[in-house]
């Protein structure tokens, strides 16, 4: 169960593009806005890592069979979001962002988490070395230690971002923090693209 803890935390603590994500969510809009954002990454992780501890063994090899169709699709989907997330803070005119509820940037997190090919790499290099569960009550407890480690380190990540967000007061601020964010997940797709 603490290799799967510990897992979580590997995860989740590779700073990539989710945690950008996470960061300058928690920095816009608070550390409930960060938290939601950071569930949203573990609950993609959870799934993935059910369906690993119970068909790790079939579907990993399928998924690396198909990795570079996967790491290009995945690649196009950051190079996407982080271009729209750029156009939509450098848009002339911009009215400032309406708070808007926190749930509404789970979803967003959840499917870039889901489509992620460093996701993907990660637990098809590390699954092989975890247990594997015998029971789906089993599976589901390890993929839950899973995401409780994943969740622990994107909280932190949300805390950091809305310390930051506290100490940049203002609108300006918030702005530079997404245009930052939109450019480090616009920079892990093209390099995607071109390792791929």
């Amino acid at each position: 169960m603490w290799k799967a803890f510990v897992f979580g935390v590997i995860v989740s603590g590779t700073v990539g593009p989710i945690a950008l994500l996470t960061f300058g969510t928690g920095a816009r809009r608070g550390f409930a806005a960060g938290s939601v954002a950071a569930l949203g990454a573990s609950f993609a992780d959870f799934l993935y890592a059910l369906g690993a501890f119970l068909l790790g063994a079939l579907i990993l090899p399928v998924l690396a069979g198909n990795r570079a169709g996967i790491e290009v699709g995945c690649a196009l989907l950051l190079v996407g979001f982080g271009a729209w997330m750029l156009f939509a803070q450098l848009r002339p005119g911009r009215p400032p962002e309406a708070p808007g509820p926190a749930a509404r940037v789970f979803l967003p997190t959840f499917l870039l988490t889901f489509l992620n090919p460093m996701t993907l790499m990660i637990f098809a290099g590390f699954v092989p070395q975890l247990p594997v569960a015998g029971s789906l009550g089993m599976a589901a407890c390890l993929a839950l230690a899973l995401a409780a480690g994943s969740a622990a380190v994107g909280l932190g990540f949300a805390g950091a971002g809305a310390v930051i967000g506290k100490a940049m007061p203002g609108e300006r601020s918030r702005r530079i923090v997404s245009i930052a964010a939109a450019l480090g997940i616009l920079a892990f797709g093209i390099a995607g693209l071109v390792r791929a």
